[in-house]
């Protein structure tokens, strides 16, 4: 019965996103099978978890779920009116077997490691925390709990796409069970490794050379096994996966690859303007509920920068120190920086410079914000989560 309640459940979710995917595209785009599925599924959680949000400030109970129950099925049935039949791709080489074979196995392991792992402490402190929070009150999170101080670890400020997903699941199932919540963490690992696929095909325009970069993410130990890793149900890994899409997005936008036979428009880049829509709704609800801020940083002002510019160097220290750090990223940074030296010979090229930009700017951020670091020991700060920045 739990695995047909996960199916009604997962099924909703990607009929949602695939339908808001044909919503969004001409029909002339060319996207493969696997950035189909990938994007469906990114889409459907981030639509079933704002539905969730935005219904549940009307209603709550029994009645929630059903109507975003709908909303999913109305989508689905406007994917399908919009479905344009796809071309018979080409035979797959004996090499491309060979790692998709590969890949399955790395898929399989990746399961077998969620399931029999348990959830990590941001897993059932920060994230399912919220779900069955939610659960407990007909869907809807108590309004005490955003300004409640003992509950203040649990981060309230965070956004809600990954606990309202496993919220989602918990509906469907008819009562909150971690066991299954942890089955959307390994699907994101899937949805990475399509979008890597995908990436690495319109970049190189080999499909082998997507394949063997999806093979060799298994081998990373902060992608797999490690804290904040596909397996442990932080919210980490599925970030990296969203930013990964992001990035995908704008090369496109950018004319990194071609995805449409005809010209894009200018007005491509106002795509980005519901999402910025959503953060500044959910930063205004954050301060009706009157949510507690996080006390883990400095206020962000010209006045902390200037006083703490101190920090900076030990910091860039300190991110050099993880670059290198083996046992949690392999060789992951040694081939990035190899990927960089590459594409350094076509730095004029403006679709290099978003890809170099995608890479570091990131990086130059995530150094910023251990300035503004409010712990009294801010490399203590630094260690126990630059690997988890880095990674998301």
């Amino acid at each position: 019965m739990s695995a047909l309640a996960l199916l009604g459940a997962f099924g909703t979710l990607l009929f949602a996103g695939y339908g808001l995917l044909t919503l969004l595209i001409r029909q002339q785009t060319r996207f493969s099978l696997t950035e189909q599925i990938a994007f469906s599924w990114l889409l459907g959680t981030g639509a079933v978890s704002l539905l969730l949000w935005i219904f549940g400030l009307l209603v709550h109970g029994a009645l929630l779920p059903a109507l975003v129950s709908i909303v999913c099925l109305l989508l689905g049935f406007v994917g399908w009116r919009r479905m344009v039949p796809r071309p018979l791709r080409r035979r797959a080489t004996s090499f491309e077997i060979l790692l998709g074979i590969v890949i399955v196995i790395e898929i399989a392991v990746v399961f077998y490691l969620s399931f029999v792992h348990t959830l990590g402490w941001d897993g059932l402190l920060n994230w399912e925390i919220k779900a069955r929070y939610a659960f407990a009150n007909g869907g809807v999170l108590p309004g005490t709990y955003f300004n409640d101080s003992g509950r203040a670890f649990s981060h309230p400020e965070y956004p809600l796409a990954i606990p309202f997903t496993e919220l989602w699941l918990y509906f469907w199932l008819g009562e909150a069970d971690q066991f299954c919540a942890k089955t959307i963490f390994p699907i994101f690992y899937v949805v990475g490794i399509f979008l890597l696929i995908a990436l690495g095909k319109r970049l190189a325009g080999r499909e082998w050379i997507g394949l063997l970069m999806a093979a060799f993410l298994f081998f990373v130990p902060q992608i797999t096994v490690e804290v904040g890793s596909a397996i442990a149900g932080y919210a980490d890994f599925p970030l990296s996966v969203f930013y990964l899409a992001i990035l995908w997005t704008v090369a496109a936008a950018c004319g990194v690859f071609v995805i449409l036979r005809t010209k894009r428009s200018p007005l491509f880049f106002l795509g980005f303007l519901p999402g910025l829509l959503i953060i500044c709704g959910w930063h205004f609800y954050l301060s009706t509920m009157h949510a507690l801020r996080p006390a883990d940083f400095l206020p962000v002002n010209l006045e902390t920068l200037g006083s703490h510019l101190y920090r900076i160097p030990p910091l860039l220290s300190a991110f050099l120190a993880e670059f290198y750090n083996l046992p949690t990223w392999s060789l992951f940074w040694f081939v990035v920086a190899i990927g960089v030296a590459y594409l350094l010979h076509w730095i004029g090229n403006p679709r290099v410079l978003v890809l170099l930009a995608a890479l570091i700017v990131p990086i130059f951020l995530y150094l910023l914000i251990y300035v503004f670091s409010s712990w009294p020991s801010y490399l203590d700060h630094v260690g126990l989560s630059i690997s988890r920045l880095l990674l998301a």
